[in-house]
């Protein structure tokens, strides 16, 4: 009687799932059916095997039935490209058009896996001669759709943000997702980094807490080293810490950016925050430094130069101003600098008459090249020169450079 029982419940259990697999096929028939003449697609067949193959998806006899995803897969693929269609004449629904295009991609990845999923008595539900061509042909389908499924996050990612995620999530999951392994997406994709980027937007437009804010500053840290994206991600780190008050995090982050693309803006600001900080010593430190990274930038030089010359070290700041007009001779204010470097020697020495002198004869020549350069800005050199000329008892020179005695 037991064996009896056994044998009913088997055939039962079989018959179940004959009949779930029967509903798939009866699906993908009146699927065929509603597609007979491609440009009159029967949209009432189209919906009945939609709504007749949701019901596969979810039937415990069907759900890890292979055919249901594929099934599954076209006829969304159809129902989405009507929505496009549509979209044409009376406005695109983004949000449904690309979720519907997330949807294929999903259900071709589990039709993958249904189809290498052994059953119970560990054989593979399709045989391998047919799996390589089935693999093949859902491959194809779903990677030319995987790049439209990332332009419409990137589309969405402010006005739905949490659908966004939802497709970026598919697009990031394709990466490693064995329906695409012979295509080595890790290796050849490159756009991973604005995946990646986008994420970290979603994430900020739905941040409430610091806890939320550093979930998306951990996406945006994923790009830093992107040649596209790196300038982008350091701004946003630095200033999302700053305004937190986290001033060792945004000079990490600022450090980051001077030292690995080549933009004079990041170690300016490291340095004019030092400045502000009034850490002349790590200011000065790092103009050293940074001027040996940007060699053709005197901003480093000059601000060494002219902290040095304010803390009355005017013999450094010689050898400093020298440098920067190494690497811009036609620069005015440089040799105005260097001028006053030998003028401020002079006065420190005006009692010791000929060695004031020696250095006056220094300083004049700089302020010629001054004006050689900026003959219509004698701010720069008008007045240095006639103080030069009048400690020098040189009358017409003085006189020449008197009407300039009040310039600044």
């Amino acid at each position: 009687m037991k064996k009896v029982l056994f044998i009913c419940a088997l055939l039962t259990a079989s018959s179940t799932l004959f009949a779930q697999k029967y509903a798939v096929t009866d699906a993908n028939n009146t699927l065929t059916e509603a597609c007979r003449d491609s440009r009159n697609i029967d949209y009432r067949l189209v919906n009945k095997a939609w709504a007749d193959i949701q019901e596969c998806m979810v039937n415990e006899k069907s759900k890890d039935y292979h055919d249901t995803w594929r099934v599954a897969a076209k006829i969304r693929n159809i129902l989405t490209y009507k929505i496009y269609q549509d979209g044409q004449a009376n406005g695109l629904d983004t949000l449904k058009y690309f979720n519907g295009l997330g949807d294929i991609l999903q259900y071709y990845s589990t039709y993958e896996k249904c189809m290498t999923t052994p059953n119970e008595k560990g054989k593979l539900p399709v045989r391998e001669s047919d799996y390589k061509d089935l693999h093949k042909e859902a491959q194809t389908e779903a990677f030319s759709l995987r790049g439209n499924v990332l332009s419409g996050a990137c589309a969405i990612v402010h006005s739905h943000p949490k659908d966004a995620i939802k497709l970026l999530d598919i697009y990031l999951g394709t990466f490693d997702d064995p329906l695409y392994k012979e295509l080595n997406l890790n290796e050849r994709d490159t756009l991973k980094e604005s995946a990646y980027l986008y994420y970290g937007m979603a994430l900020k437009t739905q941040a409430t807490t610091w806890e939320d804010t550093l979930k998306y500053l951990s996406w945006y840290e994923k790009v830093l080293k992107s040649p596209a994206y790196g300038t982008y991600t350091c701004v946003e780190l630095m200033n999302t810490y700053k305004d937190h008050g986290d001033m060792q995090n945004w000079e990490k982050y600022c450090r980051y950016a001077a030292e690995n693309f080549h933009d004079v803006q990041f170690p300016k600001l490291l340095v004019q925050e030092k400045v502000r900080e009034n850490k002349d010593d790590e200011a000065m430190k790092l103009c050293e430094e940074m001027a040996k990274l940007y060699p053709d930038e005197i901003y480093f030089v000059e601000t060494r130069a002219l902290m040095t010359f304010n803390d009355k070290k005017y013999t450094e700041a010689i050898d400093l101003f020298k440098r920067l007009i190494e690497i811009d001779p036609t620069y005015a204010r440089a040799w105005t600098s260097l001028g006053t470097c030998y003028y401020q020697i002079a006065m420190e020495n005006k009692n010791n008459i000929p060695e004031c002198k020696k250095w006056l004869n220094e300083a004049i020549p700089c302020y010629k090249k001054a004006e050689e350069n900026e003959p219509d800005q004698p701010v720069l050199w008008g007045n240095y020169l006639y103080r030069c000329y009048h400690a020098l008892q040189d009358s017409a020179n003085e006189k020449k450079y008197a009407k300039y005695k009040d310039a600044d």
